[in-house]
This record gives structure tokens, C-alpha cells and sequence, in this order.
């Protein structure tokens, strides 16, 4: 194991690149998970209407009498991961405070965990985990061999915002994470590159500061490739189709351990991404190809 130590003291650690969560306070919070790790999501079944008939003179007007039946959608918590790291005192004294166990626990967070849990929400939103038959009816909406160019990408963006409310799913609170390397084609659409003023100011809009902005009512989120599983070009999510639960979140610094003399960073974190199966077409998922690719998977 190798430990680099300073001949010189430095006022800071060199940290390596990362970013905010891109998922974080997308998905439902109206669920309360403490102390289960697994749900049950219930809801009512809704029955066609029957036509009143005012004439009948035995037997019910408001035609045959139907008891009423539930849906349950069982939800398992199972994505556990953490960290147990050792700081020996030589090596914290040699290599600066800033090496101290909160310090590694921050960074555990931000590098590695926060990613993860990305990764993961994205790759378990867009493959409908937690509902059977994603795909089929009643289970979500799959757009498979998509293709983007920079003269296509705006239509068949909003071309699939118009599928998901044609489903009845709300206009509002909708966001589109769409991968890097095509969002590039988002922000050189023919529809957007032009002369007339209207055109240029709807440009500055959206490619202000690098953010994406709004597309039909639609929240823009350009995320790095390796967020997304393989194939997957983009996912429109309404908020209120998604949940993400963080069953456990131990961070603790253990300043004495009977094994090392020196302190130890501890985490564990139980999580998890889902879809709920009844507003699971608020939930689309573009893929090149055939829908579910590997990789991105957040197993790190």
C-alpha cells in the first residue's frame, strides 16, 4: 500500500473533479421509509362507468353492484454499499490535518457515493425497476432505436413529451436528463441556430452559462455519459413517478480503533431507485437500440 508523504508542509490536499447530485430532489418525497426497508405502495382500482338507467323498475339503476379491488406494489430496498478507512496517526502527522478521517469521509461522499446513487437512479428509472412488464401495458413508456440529429432532437424530444401527455401525465415537473454527447445536438438544433432575433434569444436562453433550460415545459439536465447505461440517449421523468429511498446513512468517525492507532472513517449507505408502477407513464426512456443496455449501473 502506498503512502506519499509530504517533505514539505501544503496548505491542501490536491481533490479530484466530481459534481452535485443530478438526481437529488427529482423523485417523490411523499414516502416515508424509516425503519422498513421495504414498502408497500397500495392503491385503488378505478372501474369503467356503467350508464344510469332511470326506466329499470327492479333492481339497481346504477347497474350491477362491483366491490371495489386494490393494487399493491411491493418495493425492496437492496443497494448497500460503504467504506472502512484507516488513517495511522504517522501517516495523518506526515501528510497534514487535511488527511484526517472527516476529511476522507467528505470525499467518500462527494467522489464516490454521490455518483453512484446517480448512477444508479438513472440506470433503475429508466429499466422500471419495481415494475413488472415495463414496457407493456400499463407499465411505462420504452422508445427504442432512437436516433438524434441536430435537425430531429428538438421534435422528437417534444414529439415524446406529447406521448407522455396523451397518457395524462401532468405538464408540469417533468425533467429531462439527457446524456453529453447528445445534448451537444440539443444545443446546435437547426431550430435554435438562426438569424431572426426571436430565434437567437430563444439560443441565449438556453445555452446561457451551459445550462439546457426548459424544452416544451421541460427541464433540461445534460449529464456526462458515463451516468447513463450503454445506449441509453435520454430519460424524461416526471417527479412524481419516481421515488429514491435512503434507508440507512451511517458517516462516523471512529477516533480510537483497537486495531490501528489512529482514527477510521465508517459508512454505510442502503438505498434505492424505483418506479411507481401506477404513474409509471410519467417515466420515457429513449434507448438507440434495444431498451435496458448494461453499464452505468452505479456498482462502483
Amino acid at each position: 500500500m502506498a503512502h506519499n508523504f509530504e517533505s514539505k508542509a501544503q496548505k491542501k490536499l490536491i481533490e479530484a473533479w466530481t459534481h452535485d447530485s443530478y438526481t437529488k430532489g427529482v423523485a417523490s418525497q411523499q414516502f416515508d421509509w424509516t425503519g422498513v426497508a421495504e414498502i408497500r405502495l397500495r392503491s385503488v382500482v378505478a372501474y369503467d362507468l356503467q350508464e344510469y338507467d332511470w326506466q329499470k323498475v327492479n333492481g339497481s339503476r346504477f347497474g350491477p353492484l362491483i366491490e371495489v379491488e386494490d393494487e399493491v406494489q411491493t418495493l425492496t430496498i437492496e443497494q448497500d454499499y460503504g467504506w472502512n478507512l484507516a488513517i495511522d496517526k504517522r501517516n495523518n502527522t506526515s501528510t497534514l490535518m487535511e488527511k484526517a478521517a472527516g476529511s476522507i469521509s467528505n470525499r467518500q461522499v462527494r467522489e464516490k457515493l454521490i455518483p453512484q446513487m446517480d448512477m444508479w437512479a438513472i440506470y433503475a428509472w429508466a429499466t422500471g425497476r419495481g415494475v413488472q412488464n415495463f414496457g407493456s401495458t400499463g407499465g411505462g413508456i420504452v422508445k427504442e432505436n432512437v436516433s438524434l440529429s441536430k435537425s430531429n432532437v428538438l421534435e422528437t424530444i417534444m414529439g415524446h413529451g406529447n406521448e407522455m401527455s396523451n397518457k395524462l401525465v401532468p405538464v408540469e415537473n417533468r425533467v429531462c436528463f439527457i446524456r453529453k454527447s447528445e445534448s451537444l445536438k440539443l444545443k446546435l438544433a437547426d431550430q435554435i441556430v438562426g438569424t431572426q432575433a426571436t430565434v437567437q434569444d430563444m439560443a441565449r436562453r438556453i445555452i446561457k452559462r451551459g445550462e439546457l433550460g426548459m424544452v416544451d415545459s421541460t427541464h433540461i439536465v445534460d449529464v456526462p455519459d458515463v451516468y447513463f447505461p450503454d445506449g441509453l440517449l435520454y430519460l424524461i421523468v416526471h417527479r412524481g413517478s419516481v421515488i429514491n429511498p435512503v434507508k440507512v446513512s451511517t458517516n462516523r468517525i471512529l477516533e480510537t480503533h483497537p486495531d490501528i492507532d489512529g482514527a477510521v472513517s465508517q459508512g454505510r449507505y442502503l438505498y434505492d431507485a424505483f418506479v411507481i408502477a401506477k404513474k409509471s407513464n410519467g417515466v420515457l426512456a429513449a434507448w438507440s437500440g434495444a431498451a435496458g443496455g448494461t453499464g452505468a449501473t452505479g456498482e462502483t
